[in-house]
């Protein structure tokens, strides 16, 4: 995250965690933001790659709880190959 927001508690790499609840489990709390920099302000997230939608999804919510945005948009480079 950028100025806006901060990364506030360390968390381990979520590659090799394919369960949605439990990477949402490992990332609460994992982030903060400054909402007098995103009050009512529509957002842009800019994310290398879209796998589950668990990192992308945190910071969303924050941004429209705590931080009090107006929206949040994202775009990703890439997303993660589905392996039959």
């Amino acid at each position: 995250m950028n100025r806006e927001g901060t990364k506030v508690k360390r968390t381990p790499q979520l590659k090799d965690v394919f369960d949605f609840a439990k990477r949402t489990e490992i990332l609460d709390g994992a982030f903060a933001v400054d909402a007098t920099k995103t009050t009512g302000k529509r957002l842009l997230l800019l994310d290398d790659l879209y796998r589950s939608g668990a990192t992308v999804s945190a910071i969303t919510t924050l941004l429209l709880t705590a931080g009090a945005a107006r929206a949040v948009y994202l775009l990703t480079l890439t997303q993660t190959r589905k392996l039959s």
